[in-house]
């Protein structure tokens, strides 16, 4: 990936936006995440519970299934996060190979090498692979895909990108798993909301409507499978800011007061959005149409 052209392009956050937020430092995500360091939405299949390890595991086997990944050969990941799917697919669904794609260079070399899986710092805009893939995976990606400066008709244009260049890594039949925050309550087109998350938690990206993702996809793919899960991630939100709460210390040697203070605000405004239904989540699988 060329740096400068990312920077350039304006049509998604850059190298350097993403590594703003996630490259603070693992040893700082560690102290509250769960083992796993999967930092998206978990899945409670049941009631709303406090084991948020049980909970990330279930997550990363909704999306094994909505993908249908199990027992493939070759799968692509984008925005893998520290690996935590990637690992999981290989180790627990016997995929013979992932492709994992972030812009975090602290991501990027997270997982020991391996022949079974292959982590690049790479847009998937600039993605080439030497063949086709038998599933597609994305878990909280699609929000950094599109800038808050675009129209609707540009936001909907990168996102129908996006999906296009899936449906060509994909043969008929096969499934794409997406999972994202969205715009509920709220309009991007007819006001903002929390300058803090936008200016100083994630720079250079927007959130999607429901609309924007079906608008974009329908051409490509089938919509076979829609959770709405805010208030799951309400409940993400809240074991993530008591765990931070009990390292305080530990984090404000790690980061310095300053930063522990300002993440610990972000998951304050963020489950009051989620709470307030200003935002959602939500969990989509994609079947490549004929």
């Amino acid at each position: 990936m060329v740096e400068d052209a990312v920077g350039a392009r304006g049509d998604g956050a850059s190298r350097q936006a993403i590594e703003h937020h996630y490259d603070i430092g693992r040893d700082f995500y560690r102290l509250w995440l769960d083992s796993r360091m999967v930092y998206s939405c978990a899945l409670w299949p049941d009631e709303l519970d406090e084991d948020l390890e049980a909970a990330q595991l279930a997550k990363l086997a909704w999306h094994a299934t909505a993908a249908q990944a199990a027992g493939q050969q070759r799968v692509l990941d984008i925005g893998c996060g520290w690996g935590a799917l990637v690992r999981y697919l290989v180790e627990e669904h016997g995929v013979g190979h992932v492709t994992g794609l972030t812009l975090s260079s602290d991501q990027a070399v997270s997982l020991p090498p391996s022949e079974h899986w292959d982590i690049r710092l790479e847009d998937w805009r600039d993605h080439v692979p030497v063949g086709g893939y038998d599933a597609v995976t994305s878990i909280g990606a699609f929000e950094h895909f599109s800038r808050p400066e675009l129209s609707r008709a540009q936001r909907r244009a990168v996102y129908r990108s996006f999906f296009d260049r899936c449906a060509g890594w994909l043969a008929p039949g096969k499934r794409l798993s997406l999972q994202t925050i969205a715009w509920e309550d709220f309009d991007p087109d007819h006001g903002s909301v929390a300058p803090f998350i936008s200016q100083e938690i994630f720079p250079e990206s927007t959130l999607p409507q429901l609309s924007d993702i079906v608008e974009a996809s329908e051409a490509r793919f089938r919509l076979v499978g829609l959770r709405s899960d805010g208030d799951q991630y309400s409940q993400t939100l809240r074991l993530w800011q008591g765990r931070l709460e009990a390292q305080a210390q530990s984090a404000c040697e790690l980061v310095g007061r300053a930063n522990y203070r300002r993440y610990l605000r972000y998951l304050r405004v963020s489950r009051a959005m989620f709470d307030r239904r200003v935002c959602t989540l939500y969990r989509l699988a994609f079947e490549r149409r004929p």
